[in-house]
């Protein structure tokens, strides 16, 4: 996942609110459910099922990011605000049970906005807030490594037994490798000044992919650092946000503004699909499925605090889009999603502090 920009002005407003768990508060939709133009589906081809079973103390905890772990089991971060208690990183079974929780203090305001595993058998947080990358044993031990006031973003294992992230700062913006043991290199050479980078991904030509959503790019970045951006195809203002590779051979992003998910060949041609998507929605997260499509998240209406239209998105390698919502509190603000050890896809509800499987 990636530095969660917008989702963290929302849920900042909402707990400044006193909105929580309970879903009650100031903040109410304009317009009702069963009103035209926000009718729920009546019958959603796939099962979408909610877990309980997190860190509970309603309005504070967020979860923000999950990965499937080197044990197998799905590892949820769940923030909270530092001055209500220490952030969580919770091991989830494949029944959505809650086995293990380990805690550790965030001293600014808390954004674990990535985790994802390394190939060391731990598992890697960027703390985007601390401006720390933080390194867990599945035994819960943490080490941190500083960015000296970077702020890191998205967060994967790259082809070169190295994690690989995204990070911007108040000078600019980089792409940076961390060792195992902790050896830092940043590489800014071939970045369009004032772009802001989000999510970073492996592509299919084992070169590492990113996303900008100031100036509207797509960037590749070699393993030894060479940088090549791509804007042609991608329309202006969409701000591209989550980033994966695909099993067509591309890779496809989320456009949290532009209400789009876009696909872009290892050549740079990119191509946007948003038919099937509701109107004024802002696609979050995206994943590859079991079934050879992208599932993709949507947590609101883009541009509001009115959290009433939580989805479930799907869309094909030819681009045919399917959303689904039934079973899916509309207030739920899914975000992070990934396939979980089980074929499912899994999800984080960030507004109502759960996880969410999908079964297709």
């Amino acid at each position: 996942m990636r530095a969660q920009t917008h989702l963290a002005i929302g849920l900042a407003a909402l707990i400044g609110l006193g909105w929580g768990c309970s879903g009650q508060g100031n903040v109410a939709p304009t317009t009702p459910f069963g009103t035209t133009g926000l009718q729920r589906e009546r019958r959603d081809p796939v099962k979408i099922r909610q877990f309980h079973d997190l860190p509970n103390y309603p309005p504070y905890y967020f979860p923000t990011a999950l990965a499937v772990g080197p044990d197998g089991a799905l590892w949820v971060c769940d923030d909270i605000d530092q001055d209500a208690g220490k952030s969580a990183v919770a091991r989830i079974t494949k029944s959505g049970e809650r086995t293990k929780t380990f805690y550790y203090q965030n001293y600014a305001s808390p954004w674990c906005v990535d985790i994802a595993a390394g190939p060391d058998g731990a598992l890697w947080i960027s703390d985007s807030a601390d401006g720390q990358i933080l390194r867990m044993t599945t035994s819960g031990t943490f080490t941190s490594f500083s960015l000296d006031g970077a702020g890191p973003e998205g967060i994967v294992s790259g082809p070169d037994h190295a994690m690989w992230f995204a990070e911007n700062y108040f000078e600019g913006t980089a792409v940076a490798r961390i060792t195992m043991r902790g050896q830092l290199t940043t590489f800014t050479a071939g970045i369009s000044s004032g772009a802001a980078l989000q999510d970073i991904t492996v592509g299919p030509d084992g070169a590492l992919w990113f996303t900008e959503s100031v100036g509207d790019r797509v960037g590749r970045i070699t393993r030894r650092g060479k940088i090549t951006e791509y804007s042609a195809g991608i329309t202006q203002g969409s701000e591209p946000y989550s980033i994966v590779s695909g099993p067509d051979g591309a890779l496809w992003f989320t456009e949290l503004k532009g209400g789009r998910i876009g696909r872009i060949t290892t050549r740079g041609t990119v191509t946007e699909y948003s038919q099937g998507i509701s109107a004024g929605e802002g696609p979050v997260d995206l994943a590859a499925g079991p079934d050879g499509a992208i599932w993709f998240t949507e947590y609101e209406t883009y541009g509001s605090y009115q959290i009433r239209a939580s989805k479930i998105g799907r869309v094909t390698a030819r681009g045919r889009i399917q959303e689904f919502s039934t079973s899916l509190d509309p207030k739920a603000g899914p975000t992070e999603i990934v396939e979980g050890p089980d074929s499912r896809m899994w999800f984080v509800e960030s507004y109502l502090d759960k996880t969410g499987r999908a079964t297709p």
